[in-house]
Protein backbone atom coordinates (compact mmCIF):
# COMPACT_ATOMS: atom_id res chain seq x y z
CA UNK A 1 0.00 0.00 0.00
CA UNK A 2 1.68 2.99 -0.76
CA UNK A 3 -0.27 6.92 0.59
CA UNK A 4 0.60 10.19 -0.30
CA UNK A 5 0.01 12.35 2.90
CA UNK A 6 0.41 15.88 3.68
CA UNK A 7 3.45 16.59 5.72
CA UNK A 8 2.97 16.34 9.41
CA UNK A 9 0.42 13.20 9.30
CA UNK A 10 1.44 9.62 9.16
CA UNK A 11 0.15 6.51 7.44
CA UNK A 12 -0.34 3.58 9.31
CA UNK A 13 -0.98 0.05 7.47
CA UNK A 14 -0.76 -3.40 7.55
CA UNK A 15 2.56 -4.95 7.15
CA UNK A 16 6.27 -3.47 7.40
CA UNK A 17 7.05 0.20 6.12
CA UNK A 18 9.37 -0.46 3.20
CA UNK A 19 10.15 3.11 2.57
CA UNK A 20 9.53 6.75 2.93
CA UNK A 21 9.93 9.61 0.58
CA UNK A 22 8.95 13.75 1.00
CA UNK A 23 8.39 16.45 -2.03
CA UNK A 24 6.55 19.91 -1.71
CA UNK A 25 5.29 19.01 1.50
CA UNK A 26 4.08 15.85 0.87
CA UNK A 27 5.41 12.32 2.06
CA UNK A 28 4.70 8.67 0.75
CA UNK A 29 4.16 5.92 3.01
CA UNK A 30 5.36 2.23 1.25
CA UNK A 31 3.95 -0.36 3.37
CA UNK A 32 4.09 -4.34 2.18
CA UNK A 33 2.94 -7.36 3.95
CA UNK A 34 4.01 -10.41 2.41
CA UNK A 35 1.86 -13.02 3.23
CA UNK A 36 -2.02 -14.13 1.82
CA UNK A 37 -4.95 -11.16 3.32
CA UNK A 38 -8.25 -11.50 3.32
CA UNK A 39 -9.44 -8.39 1.82
CA UNK A 40 -11.39 -7.29 5.19
CA UNK A 41 -8.10 -7.33 7.03
CA UNK A 42 -6.26 -4.63 4.96
CA UNK A 43 -6.01 -1.32 6.87
CA UNK A 44 -5.35 2.56 6.77
CA UNK A 45 -5.04 5.09 8.85
CA UNK A 46 -3.91 9.34 8.59
CA UNK A 47 -3.57 11.03 11.45
CA UNK A 48 -0.81 12.63 13.82
CA UNK A 49 0.51 9.40 15.82
CA UNK A 50 3.53 8.76 18.45
CA UNK A 51 4.90 5.55 17.13
CA UNK A 52 6.58 2.93 19.56
CA UNK A 53 8.64 0.58 18.04
CA UNK A 54 10.12 -3.12 19.34
CA UNK A 55 10.39 -6.90 18.01
CA UNK A 56 9.10 -10.02 19.98
CA UNK A 57 11.81 -12.80 21.05
CA UNK A 58 11.65 -14.55 17.72
CA UNK A 59 12.47 -11.08 16.23
CA UNK A 60 9.03 -10.20 14.59
CA UNK A 61 9.66 -6.64 14.14
CA UNK A 62 6.54 -4.57 16.45
CA UNK A 63 5.28 -1.15 15.38
CA UNK A 64 2.76 0.73 17.44
CA UNK A 65 0.48 3.91 16.78
CA UNK A 66 -0.94 6.00 19.26
CA UNK A 67 -3.15 9.23 18.65
CA UNK A 68 -1.80 12.06 20.14
CA UNK A 69 -5.61 13.48 20.08
CA UNK A 70 -6.99 10.65 22.31
CA UNK A 71 -6.91 12.43 25.48
CA UNK A 72 -7.23 10.66 28.78
CA UNK A 73 -7.11 7.12 27.44
CA UNK A 74 -4.08 7.42 25.60
CA UNK A 75 -1.77 5.94 28.74
CA UNK A 76 -4.58 2.86 29.28
CA UNK A 77 -4.37 2.78 25.35
CA UNK A 78 -0.60 2.43 25.58
CA UNK A 79 -0.16 0.50 28.44
CA UNK A 80 -2.27 -2.31 27.38
CA UNK A 81 -0.75 -2.18 23.40
CA UNK A 82 2.94 -1.85 24.40
CA UNK A 83 2.27 -5.99 25.98
CA UNK A 84 1.28 -6.94 22.25
CA UNK A 85 5.26 -8.34 21.98
CA UNK A 86 4.31 -10.21 25.06
CA UNK A 87 1.33 -11.63 24.19
CA UNK A 88 2.41 -12.75 20.56
CA UNK A 89 4.98 -15.03 22.05
CA UNK A 90 2.69 -16.57 24.73
CA UNK A 91 0.14 -16.98 22.08
CA UNK A 92 2.89 -19.48 20.10
CA UNK A 93 2.80 -21.90 22.71
CA UNK A 94 -0.82 -22.90 22.10
CA UNK A 95 -1.50 -21.46 18.56
CA UNK A 96 2.28 -22.27 16.67
CA UNK A 97 4.80 -19.58 15.04
CA UNK A 98 3.31 -15.85 14.77
CA UNK A 99 2.57 -16.44 10.82
CA UNK A 100 3.55 -13.12 9.68
CA UNK A 101 6.63 -10.50 9.13
CA UNK A 102 5.14 -7.86 11.05
CA UNK A 103 3.12 -7.21 14.19
CA UNK A 104 1.62 -4.14 16.30
CA UNK A 105 -1.58 -1.96 16.72
CA UNK A 106 -2.94 1.14 16.42
CA UNK A 107 -5.59 3.61 17.99
CA UNK A 108 -6.50 6.47 15.75
CA UNK A 109 -8.84 9.56 16.92
CA UNK A 110 -12.06 7.98 16.32
CA UNK A 111 -13.89 8.35 19.44
CA UNK A 112 -17.51 7.81 17.46
CA UNK A 113 -16.23 4.42 16.90
CA UNK A 114 -16.25 1.57 19.65
CA UNK A 115 -15.18 -1.68 18.31
CA UNK A 116 -11.61 -3.10 17.44
CA UNK A 117 -10.63 -4.91 14.24
CA UNK A 118 -8.09 -7.97 13.97
CA UNK A 119 -6.75 -6.17 10.79
CA UNK A 120 -3.74 -8.40 9.75
CA UNK A 121 -0.48 -7.76 11.61
CA UNK A 122 -1.71 -4.65 12.88
CA UNK A 123 -5.23 -4.64 14.96
CA UNK A 124 -6.96 -1.61 15.21
CA UNK A 125 -8.38 -0.59 18.27
CA UNK A 126 -11.01 2.27 19.48
CA UNK A 127 -10.00 4.67 21.88
CA UNK A 128 -13.21 3.77 23.84
CA UNK A 129 -11.60 0.24 24.52
CA UNK A 130 -9.92 1.89 27.11
CA UNK A 131 -11.95 4.48 28.54
CA UNK A 132 -11.63 2.07 31.91
CA UNK A 133 -8.14 1.78 31.87
CA UNK A 134 -6.05 -1.09 31.10
CA UNK A 135 -7.41 -3.38 28.58
CA UNK A 136 -4.93 -6.06 27.99
CA UNK A 137 -8.17 -8.98 27.67
CA UNK A 138 -8.66 -7.36 24.15
CA UNK A 139 -5.59 -7.37 23.14
CA UNK A 140 -5.28 -10.68 23.49
CA UNK A 141 -8.32 -11.36 21.61
CA UNK A 142 -7.21 -9.26 18.41
CA UNK A 143 -3.65 -11.02 18.62
CA UNK A 144 -5.70 -14.68 18.73
CA UNK A 145 -7.54 -13.69 15.70
CA UNK A 146 -3.52 -13.38 13.67
CA UNK A 147 -4.12 -17.24 13.95
CA UNK A 148 -7.89 -17.57 13.81
CA UNK A 149 -9.55 -15.54 11.77
CA UNK A 150 -6.68 -14.29 9.51
CA UNK A 151 -4.57 -17.21 8.64
CA UNK A 152 -7.41 -18.88 8.82
CA UNK A 153 -9.89 -17.29 7.20
CA UNK A 154 -13.53 -18.37 7.10
CA UNK A 155 -15.25 -20.34 4.31
CA UNK A 156 -18.36 -18.27 4.51
CA UNK A 157 -19.52 -15.84 7.24
CA UNK A 158 -21.93 -18.48 9.00
CA UNK A 159 -18.44 -20.24 9.80
CA UNK A 160 -17.77 -17.63 11.80
CA UNK A 161 -17.42 -19.26 15.17
CA UNK A 162 -14.11 -20.45 13.95
CA UNK A 163 -12.95 -16.70 14.67
CA UNK A 164 -15.04 -15.18 17.77
CA UNK A 165 -15.52 -19.01 19.90
CA UNK A 166 -10.84 -19.31 19.83
CA UNK A 167 -9.97 -15.70 20.43
CA UNK A 168 -12.48 -15.72 23.05
CA UNK A 169 -11.12 -18.78 24.41
CA UNK A 170 -7.89 -16.98 24.20
CA UNK A 171 -9.08 -14.44 26.80
CA UNK A 172 -10.17 -17.50 29.28
CA UNK A 173 -6.32 -18.89 28.37
CA UNK A 174 -4.65 -15.50 29.50
CA UNK A 175 -7.23 -15.47 32.40
CA UNK A 176 -5.49 -19.10 33.37
CA UNK A 177 -1.97 -17.36 32.74
CA UNK A 178 -2.78 -14.56 34.88
CA UNK A 179 -3.84 -16.86 37.60
CA UNK A 180 -7.41 -14.39 37.67
CA UNK A 181 -9.78 -17.67 36.88
CA UNK A 182 -9.18 -20.92 35.42
CA UNK A 183 -11.38 -21.86 31.85
CA UNK A 184 -13.27 -24.66 33.73
CA UNK A 185 -14.13 -21.65 36.02
CA UNK A 186 -15.01 -19.13 33.52
CA UNK A 187 -16.90 -21.57 31.79
CA UNK A 188 -18.77 -23.13 35.09
CA UNK A 189 -20.13 -19.24 35.22
CA UNK A 190 -20.52 -18.70 32.10
CA UNK A 191 -22.81 -21.44 32.05
CA UNK A 192 -24.64 -21.07 35.15
CA UNK A 193 -24.95 -16.95 34.48
CA UNK A 194 -27.70 -17.45 31.57
CA UNK A 195 -30.65 -19.39 33.00
CA UNK A 196 -32.81 -22.33 30.15
CA UNK A 197 -35.22 -19.34 29.25
CA UNK A 198 -32.35 -16.33 28.18
CA UNK A 199 -32.17 -16.11 24.40
CA UNK A 200 -28.64 -16.47 24.37
CA UNK A 201 -29.08 -20.11 24.17
CA UNK A 202 -31.19 -19.78 21.10
CA UNK A 203 -28.48 -18.63 19.11
CA UNK A 204 -26.23 -21.60 16.74
CA UNK A 205 -22.69 -20.33 17.26
CA UNK A 206 -22.27 -22.77 14.38
CA UNK A 207 -24.45 -21.19 12.00
CA UNK A 208 -25.56 -18.24 14.06
CA UNK A 209 -27.22 -16.52 10.62
CA UNK A 210 -26.96 -13.06 9.78
CA UNK A 211 -29.13 -10.72 12.17
CA UNK A 212 -26.36 -13.16 15.48
CA UNK A 213 -23.50 -12.97 12.90
CA UNK A 214 -21.65 -11.20 16.59
CA UNK A 215 -24.12 -12.20 19.28
CA UNK A 216 -22.81 -12.50 22.28
CA UNK A 217 -23.34 -16.09 22.19
CA UNK A 218 -21.04 -16.80 19.13
CA UNK A 219 -17.87 -15.59 21.29
CA UNK A 220 -19.12 -17.25 25.01
CA UNK A 221 -21.46 -20.18 24.04
CA UNK A 222 -18.95 -20.86 21.21
CA UNK A 223 -15.88 -20.49 24.24
CA UNK A 224 -18.18 -23.08 26.06
CA UNK A 225 -18.06 -25.60 23.02
CA UNK A 226 -14.30 -25.59 23.02
CA UNK A 227 -14.25 -26.18 26.97
CA UNK A 228 -16.77 -28.90 26.31
CA UNK A 229 -14.27 -30.54 23.81
CA UNK A 230 -10.95 -29.95 25.72
CA UNK A 231 -13.03 -32.34 28.93
CA UNK A 232 -14.12 -34.87 26.39
CA UNK A 233 -11.07 -35.26 24.87
CA UNK A 234 -8.40 -34.13 27.31
CA UNK A 235 -5.76 -31.47 27.19
CA UNK A 236 -3.34 -33.10 25.01
CA UNK A 237 -5.49 -33.82 21.74
CA UNK A 238 -7.03 -30.57 22.72
CA UNK A 239 -3.92 -28.16 22.34
CA UNK A 240 -2.65 -30.48 19.69
CA UNK A 241 -5.70 -29.21 18.02
CA UNK A 242 -5.31 -25.87 18.57
CA UNK A 243 -1.82 -25.75 17.61
CA UNK A 244 -2.30 -28.20 14.25
CA UNK A 245 -5.45 -26.06 12.68
CA UNK A 246 -3.90 -22.98 11.70
CA UNK A 247 -1.13 -24.95 9.85
CA UNK A 248 -3.04 -27.61 8.13
CA UNK A 249 -5.72 -24.71 6.84
CA UNK A 250 -2.65 -22.19 6.61
CA UNK A 251 -3.29 -18.97 4.84
CA UNK A 252 -6.54 -20.12 3.17
CA UNK A 253 -9.98 -20.62 4.38
CA UNK A 254 -12.12 -23.66 6.16
CA UNK A 255 -15.37 -24.29 7.47
CA UNK A 256 -17.10 -25.35 10.73
CA UNK A 257 -17.44 -28.56 9.25
CA UNK A 258 -13.90 -28.84 8.49
CA UNK A 259 -12.64 -27.89 11.84
CA UNK A 260 -14.75 -30.98 13.55
CA UNK A 261 -13.55 -33.45 10.66
CA UNK A 262 -9.74 -31.84 12.13
CA UNK A 263 -10.68 -32.54 15.24
CA UNK A 264 -11.89 -36.05 15.14
CA UNK A 265 -8.85 -36.81 12.98
CA UNK A 266 -6.63 -35.64 15.63
CA UNK A 267 -8.61 -37.11 18.85
CA UNK A 268 -9.40 -40.18 17.39
CA UNK A 269 -13.60 -39.50 18.82
CA UNK A 270 -16.61 -39.72 17.14
CA UNK A 271 -17.34 -35.76 18.18
CA UNK A 272 -20.72 -34.88 16.20
CA UNK A 273 -22.68 -34.93 18.91
CA UNK A 274 -20.55 -33.03 21.32
CA UNK A 275 -20.52 -29.99 18.43
CA UNK A 276 -24.24 -30.63 18.12
CA UNK A 277 -25.15 -29.96 21.78
CA UNK A 278 -22.72 -26.71 22.17
CA UNK A 279 -22.91 -25.48 18.41
CA UNK A 280 -26.48 -26.16 16.30
CA UNK A 281 -28.80 -27.05 19.29
CA UNK A 282 -31.40 -23.93 20.63
CA UNK A 283 -32.02 -25.19 24.01
CA UNK A 284 -28.91 -24.75 27.25
CA UNK A 285 -26.83 -28.29 26.97
CA UNK A 286 -27.28 -30.30 30.53
CA UNK A 287 -25.46 -30.14 33.20
CA UNK A 288 -23.92 -33.24 32.33
CA UNK A 289 -22.65 -32.24 28.64
CA UNK A 290 -20.87 -28.96 30.34
CA UNK A 291 -18.13 -31.28 31.47
CA UNK A 292 -16.41 -32.18 34.54
CA UNK A 293 -16.77 -29.41 37.27
CA UNK A 294 -19.52 -27.43 35.40
CA UNK A 295 -21.98 -26.36 38.05
CA UNK A 296 -24.77 -28.60 38.43
CA UNK A 297 -28.19 -26.32 38.01
CA UNK A 298 -28.16 -22.89 36.59
CA UNK A 299 -29.82 -21.35 39.32
CA UNK A 300 -26.74 -21.46 40.95
CA UNK A 301 -24.15 -18.48 39.94
CA UNK A 302 -21.09 -19.28 41.28
CA UNK A 303 -18.42 -16.33 42.09
CA UNK A 304 -17.28 -14.39 39.14
CA UNK A 305 -13.54 -15.37 38.45
CA UNK A 306 -11.23 -12.52 38.58
CA UNK A 307 -10.91 -11.85 34.95
CA UNK A 308 -14.37 -11.54 34.41
CA UNK A 309 -14.90 -7.72 34.71
CA UNK A 310 -11.94 -7.92 32.02
CA UNK A 311 -13.56 -10.03 29.32
CA UNK A 312 -16.74 -8.20 29.83
CA UNK A 313 -15.14 -4.91 28.68
CA UNK A 314 -14.53 -6.45 25.45
CA UNK A 315 -17.81 -7.11 24.53
CA UNK A 316 -18.12 -4.07 22.71
CA UNK A 317 -15.21 -5.32 20.01
CA UNK A 318 -17.48 -5.62 16.74
CA UNK A 319 -21.01 -3.80 18.32
CA UNK A 320 -21.04 -2.04 15.01
CA UNK A 321 -21.98 -5.38 13.54
CA UNK A 322 -24.61 -6.40 15.59
CA UNK A 323 -27.50 -3.67 16.07
CA UNK A 324 -29.75 -3.34 19.16
CA UNK A 325 -27.42 -6.55 20.99
CA UNK A 326 -25.17 -6.90 23.21
CA UNK A 327 -22.38 -9.27 20.75
CA UNK A 328 -18.40 -8.56 20.75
Amino acid sequence: MSVLVPDGTQAISNGTLQSTSSRAGWTRYNWRSDKPQASYLATLAVGKFDITTGRTENGIPIINAYSKDIGDNYGAARTSIERTGEIADWLTEYFGPYPYNALGGYVPNTPAVGYALETQTRPFYSPRQFANGSNVSVVVHELAHQWYGDLVSVAGWKDIWINEGFARYAQWLWSEHENEGTAQEIADYVYASHPADDPFWTVEPGDPGPANQFHLAVYDRGALALQALRNEIGDGAFFEILKGWPARYAYGNATVGDFVAYAESVSGESLGELFDTWLYEPVKPGAAAAGRGAVASAGVVPEAPRSWMKIVATNSVHEHEHEGGDGR
